[in-house]
């Protein structure tokens, strides 16, 4: 279990004298009266435990619940209403029910099983450990290795970072013997064989439609971005905790100003908040002109090399890993400060860039590949650097797939640029997203017992972006302003509310990754050198570039706090 998840209740239990059963919960939803009834369902048959956010639930609860079963709320939350489902519909018919983020486990009386399963959009995540004698689901990493401390870190897998932008995981880990559960998958475990068998409930490629395309390539940009608001006002109307303080950020970057716009015209953050890399965050050193737009004052937290140094260990030592992006540090920082003002959750803006066609890479490389993706993020790039007896395989094959489902989602469209842009956007929503965005956002928020809250992963927006036209995603004419050649429809509707002077160039994430290694000494003493197995050849005399720096940085944190 882990003790930081709230906790606003600590249950467990031992069922048959073979399974352990237990969570801590951090409570945004109704009231749990320090019961754990809303996990048992009505005939007692179904147990479960539940990390996430179901914002449809009183939907579901008045289309399912009330007319069918003899059923009590008990405190009105979205996990009592979870279990009860089960009672009712198939095991794989219940999560393509659910609007929101969850990873669960299910205990089958009835039926002797156990039951896994995660959200489509992977915004939660669910590891699984499997030896001879033991068995160990965990919503991270840490308590399998608590559990299990002879489990170490396959160095392959740390070669394999330098052969993609960010280190990114698809079923593997870091660590031999345990996987995650994919998105949008279920798993089941019959107690007395121990015989798994898997199955996918959904695709996200399910959510494209060739005649919805077709629609929306006939339909104005003004009438798309009519619709887009209208979603955005109604999932974040839903999304507001009533009951619970909340955070928005506010870093100067469109997709984080329209949420914060809604929020206040909606409801009234508690904070709004900023992380401000000193000397290198040229948007949010000044952020006046949103607290004008917004009537509220920004609370921006200053950050040095440092502060950002310090807080690494502390990082990977919740990832279980080098860290996926050096993203993850501001995003805990940003959530200590959240957490110390007495807020339980935070709005932020993850999966608009992936969505609506936010890096330039998808109006600038539209080339086609039928082995890896063109963007950045989803290719699989040559190293700098020579490992002695290294095999990549896995991950080329991952990668591959990746791209070829990504390629068969778009089919229909006839267009060859198109096609591609649409692919590459898909494929780094799918895969990359929720390995490295959504992990740092999860990981780094509940460290500190915190919740963030993406209003651009809710499935009525991301069922929408999936089918637009790829013009107002990315728009690659010449005829387009640089400024809005990336997510021109979600630019549009920030020019509503905002002033034109407030709509910057992206800046990405700034952070002191690679200045982080003034505290590590030479560079040459790295224990990385012997655990990687990096022919030393392929280093002298050469000056390596700054993203192999911070990975061999990244890994070096890793390995002297874990050694």
């Amino acid at each position: 279990m882990i003790w930081q998840r709230g906790p606003d209740l600590t249950t467990y239990k031992a069922w048959d004298n073979r399974v352990f059963w237990g969570q801590t919960i951090l409570s945004l939803t109704g009231d749990i009266n320090n019961t754990d009834k809303h996990l048992s369902s009505v005939s007692g048959r179904f147990h479960l435990l539940f990390n996430g956010e179901i914002y449809n639930f009183r939907e579901l609860e008045s289309g399912w619940l009330k007319d069918s079963l003899n059923f009590i709320s008990h405190g009105g939350t979205d996990s009592q209403v979870l279990v009860n489902l089960h009672e009712v519909l198939h095991l794989r018919e219940v999560p393509r029910s659910l609007d929101g983020m969850y990873a669960y486990s299910l205990l089958d009386m009835k039926e002797r099983t156990i039951s896994i399963c995660r959200d489509i959009q992977g915004e939660k995540s669910l590891y699984v450990y499997e030896d001879s004698k033991l068995i160990v689901i965990s919503s991270e990493i840490r308590p399998i290795l608590s559990l299990v401390p002879s489990i170490k870190p396959d160095p392959q897998i740390l070669r394999d970072y330098f052969h993609t932008r960010h280190f990114m995981f698809f079923e593997r880990t870091l660590y031999p013997g345990i996987r995650q559960l994919l998105p949008g998958h279920i798993e089941t475990i019959n107690v007395d064989t121990m015989h798994w068998s898997k199955h996918c409930y959904q695709e996200l490629g399910e959510w494209v439609d060739p005649d919805t395309m077709d629609k929306y390539s006939k339909s104005s940009i003004d009438t798309l971005t009519d619709e887009l608001e209208s979603l955005m006002e109604s999932c974040i109307k839903q999304m507001i905790p009533k009951q619970r303080k909340y955070a928005a950020v506010v870093s100067g970057g469109v997709d984080s100003s329209l949420i914060a716009h809604y929020l206040v015209k909606h409801g009234k953050p508690d904070l709004l908040v900023a992380v401000n890399h000193v000397g290198k965050d040229r948007i949010s050193s000044d952020l006046s002109g949103f607290e004008r737009v917004l009537g509220n004052t920004v609370n921006v937290i200053d950050v040095d090399v440092a502060a950002y140094s310090s807080e690494i260990p502390r990082c990977q030592q919740v990832c279980g890993s080098p860290l996926l992006s050096h993203s993850f540090v501001g995003q805990s920082i940003q959530s200590k400060f959240v957490q110390s003002a007495g807020c339980r959750v935070l709005f932020g803006g993850e999966g608009a860039d992936e969505l609506l066609g936010g890096y330039p890479c998808y109006h600038n490389n539209r080339s086609f590949s039928d082995r890896f993706s063109p963007s950045p993020y989803t290719i699989y790039n040559d190293s700098e650097l020579e490992f002695i007896g290294e095999n990549p395989m896995q991950l080329q094959y991952d990668l591959s797939e990746a791209w070829k489902r990504s390629l068969k989602v778009y089919e229909n469209v006839k267009d060859p640029g198109e096609r591609i842009a649409q692919a590459m956007m898909f494929c780094d929503f799918a895969w990359q997203l929720p390995s490295v965005g959504l992990r740092g956002a999860d990981l780094m928020s509940m460290m500190w017992s915190v919740e963030t809250r993406s209003v651009f992963i809710r499935r009525p927006i991301v069922k929408f972006a999936l089918n637009l036209p790829v013009s107002v995603k990315s728009d690659a004419t010449l005829e387009a302003s640089p400024i809005l050649r990336a997510k021109p429809l979600l630019k549009k509707l920030f020019l509503r509310y905002f002033p034109t002077e407030l709509l910057q160039e992206k800046q990405g994430f700034a952070g002191f990754p690679n200045e982080s290694a003034i505290y590590l000494g030479d560079i040459s003493d790295f224990l990385a050198f012997d655990v990687l197995k990096i022919n030393p050849q392929s280093v002298t005399g050469r000056v390596l570039d700054k993203d192999t720096i911070w990975k061999l940085v990244n890994i070096e944190y890793f390995l002297r706090r874990t050694s």
